[in-house]
């Protein structure tokens, strides 16, 4: 019979929740823009993928000289200006007039003077912009080629001895195959992604932490909840009310896990379908499939390298475990007050171990592996934010668990103790209130 009460309560506080139309478009909207944005990336790069010629305006003759064979201006330095697929350069002394440059095929201009060696910089004349890739190819072959210039002015220098002394060092990442990860390197990449993953839940938990509060607020004040305990114990009234909500945004969890599959499903189709490739292509080539070109872009192909199914169910996990302890103790201050504000200022000090966990997994992304992460992944408190951060990275399976574990009994002992403050607290006039007044009532005393 108690089971049948403390169901009806959880069927309540579900059905009164998703069956709003604000969930419903939270719920369609978030899997949407995500899908669409990672869309606008394939879609931006695939479409700034253009030939660009690039006429470099050499006044001072920096870089440049005449071909006596050709009587063109060609490069002092052929070696600094690689052939690239989408991108070429033509050099001149003086720059004509910006629609002739333009008439002649030309798509960038960039000037510069002698006076490039005191500012390193330069101007890059365009009508559309080249792209991020493109200007930096462009400023990657201009930067060797003035290098070239300056080491070829210099007296004390020779261009081949410089060449042979340069040492430019690539570090590839790879973990030890001794050691339990074998993700192959790139933990601070892994460490950007579990971030985002933990900000999420970290959002997930204040605001539906907030709407428990929100909710014994206004029953209170409707007196409903003296209706309320009349067939359930406020001790089952609590449970109900937390494991209720928690469906909700078990919900919405699963739901923009769902809707954001099918979504990328749908656009891979079409896409592979070539509706986006007309156009874009020239004679002859042939239209790479939706992966390929993810795989070539910087920001997409991090998206290719995570455990979406590891992620989402350390999500889930830690997201029941934390919204059951946090939960627990948003119903517990809004049993004790009588209005929403008052309530917003006694959950500070609650969420203040969620907000550390927070700003300190942003600072986390660029050393994912500090030692402070480890002991505040075992804290119950912080577990839920800071754990994910490490399942991105690679923690060993056998600490996930034991962090989880911990974090439940934790949750289980905090849902008992709101529980006595619960049944105080629900019936409370509002003539006192306060942390002092709560502490009370978990002790087990009254009024």
């Amino acid at each position: 019979m108690r089971g049948s009460l403390i169901g009806t309560v959880i069927l309540r506080e579900w059905r009164t929740r998703v069956i709003k139309r604000s969930f419903l478009l939270g719920t369609l909207l978030l899997p949407l823009l995500g899908v669409g944005f990672v869309a606008a990336m394939v879609l931006l790069t695939k479409g700034t993928e253009s030939h660009h010629t690039v006429l470099v305006e050499d006044g001072p003759g920096l870089i440049t000289r005449i071909d006596p064979v050709t009587g063109q201006y060609v490069p002092r330095c052929p070696g600094c200006f690689p052939e690239r697929e989408h991108l070429e350069f033509r050099f001149t002394r003086e720059a004509p007039e910006d629609s002739v440059w333009l008439a002649e095929g030309h798509t960038v201009l960039v000037e510069f003077d002698e006076s490039v060696l005191q500012n390193q910089a330069g101007y890059l004349v365009y009508v559309k912009s080249p792209g991020m890739q493109a200007k930096r190819n462009i400023e990657r072959d201009l930067s060797k080629a003035m290098e070239h210039a300056r080491v070829m002015g210099s007296t004390e220098l020779d261009w081949a001895a410089y060449q042979r002394l340069k040492f430019d060092l690539n570090l590839v990442n790879r973990e030890s195959n001794g050691g339990e990860r074998s993700k192959g390197g790139g933990e601070e990449v892994r460490g950007l992604v579990g971030f985002m993953f933990s900000a999420l839940l970290f959002l997930v938990l204040v605001v539906y932490g907030g709407l428990i509060l929100r909710s014994v607020v206004e029953e209170k004040s409707s007196r409903v909840v003296e209706v309320l305990i009349a067939a359930v114990r406020p001790e089952e009234l609590l449970l109900g009310k937390v494991i209720g909500m928690g469906f909700v945004a078990l919900t919405q969890l699963i739901s923009w896990s769902l809707l954001s599959t099918v979504a990328f499903s749908v656009f891979r189709l079409v896409y592979d379908s070539g509706q986006f490739s007309e156009g874009m292509l020239g004679q002859g080539e042939v239209p790479a499939d939706l992966m390929t070109v993810m795989a070539g872009n910087d920001f997409t192909a991090i998206l290719l390298d995570i455990d979406w199914g590891l992620m989402g169910v350390s999500t889930v996990a830690f997201f029941i475990g934390g919204y059951l302890l946090y939960g627990s103790l948003y119903a517990m201050v809004g049993g004790s007050v009588q209005s929403e504000q008052e309530g917003q200022g006694m959950v500070v000090p609650i969420i203040m171990p969620l907000m550390f966990a927070y700003l300190i997994g942003g600072g986390a992304m660029e050393n994912p592996e500090m030692g402070a992460l480890v002991g505040l992944s075992w804290f119950p408190l912080t577990a839920p934010v800071i754990m994910l951060i490490r399942v991105a990275v690679g923690a060993p399976i056998w600490e996930v668990i034991l962090s989880w574990v911990l974090l439940m009994l934790t949750a289980r002992l905090i849902l008992a103790l709101a529980g006595r403050a619960y049944r105080h607290g629900v019936l409370n006039d509002g003539s006192r209130s306060g942390w002092r007044l709560l502490l009370q009532w978990i002790k087990g005393h009254g009024r």
